[in-house]
């Protein structure tokens, strides 16, 4: 199994150190707008014109457009939901469907290693990998809101938003290893894997801005996940760690299934 892992490493160290730079590059750089500029007065102007549709938003996701809430809401940022959902995505597709392009399965398997332990070593590289990605962010975050003199979140609050962070990683990393398990391409799965994500991300948004698809919100899997909810009022949801949990041990215990693996490895 180390053997995996460190293959794995070597393989994707590239992507994983890029995608840390840049989430812990962009948390810093917004601490730095939010410093420089006066956001709150200017999105209170902004909202003195804005649809009530609009004012809904920011007062649920930024508080009004207070400080604090303007850096909770940069965690549920699209640009911090695409490099850490690229990390879940890649890992997920290129376990099983992508080392069956390349052709590199039967090689592995060759090894004295079963399938369980080739599948478990792909998780724990996968944790290790997410974790490491949005800690790197949380880095950024911590060094940009000290150096621009911003009141930073408690240990407690922030350990508690990478724990909701990573079971959301997790379930589409799980979701994508299940279709890894049934795929030949690693394209292919990984378009799968996006296209749930968008359709989440999505799904959670309109939800939010549009009254009448509100019943859509408890199937998307971002509505289990709330920055600001932990940040400012200090608060993880129980319901966010049973159903992304859930979600993800069903998905990563699908994966296990024999007839699945049977028929791909």
């Amino acid at each position: 199994m180390f053997n995996i892992i460190r293959r794995l490493f070597f393989h994707h160290r590239s992507f994983l150190i890029a995608c840390a730079v840049l989430l812990g590059v962009f948390q810093f750089v917004t601490a730095a707008i939010i410093s420089s500029i006066d956001l709150p007065n200017a999105l209170e102007r902004f909202l003195v014109f804005a649809p009530p549709i609009v004012r809904t938003f920011f007062e649920q996701s930024m508080l009004g457009g207070s400080t604090a809430g303007i850096l909770a809401f940069i965690w549920n940022h699209p640009v911090t939901h695409a490099l850490v959902t690229a990390v879940a995505i890649a890992l997920g597709a290129g376990a099983v469907a992508g080392e069956i392009e390349n052709g590199v399965i039967e090689l592995i398997l060759a090894q004295p290693v079963s399938r369980v332990s080739y599948l478990l070593g792909h998780l724990m590289f996968a944790v290790l990998s997410m974790a490491m990605v949005a800690f790197a962010g949380l880095l950024g975050a911590l060094i940009g809101q000290a150096v621009f003199d911003l009141r930073p979140f408690g240990w407690d609050r922030l350990l508690l938003l990478l724990a909701n962070l990573f079971l959301l990683q997790m379930s589409f990393y799980s979701l994508t290893l299940l279709f890894s398990s049934f795929g030949r391409e690693a394209g292919r799965v990984a378009s799968l894997g996006v296209l749930a994500a968008i359709v989440s991300f999505l799904g959670n948004v309109i939800a939010a801005w549009w009254n009448k698809a509100a019943f859509m919100k408890p199937y998307s899997l971002h509505t289990y996940y709330d920055p600001r909810s932990i940040l400012v009022d200090g608060q993880l949801a129980a319901s966010s760690i049973i159903v992304l949990g859930g979600f993800a041990a069903v998905a990563l215990a699908a994966c296990l299934m024999p007839a699945a693996r049977a028929s791909r490895i």
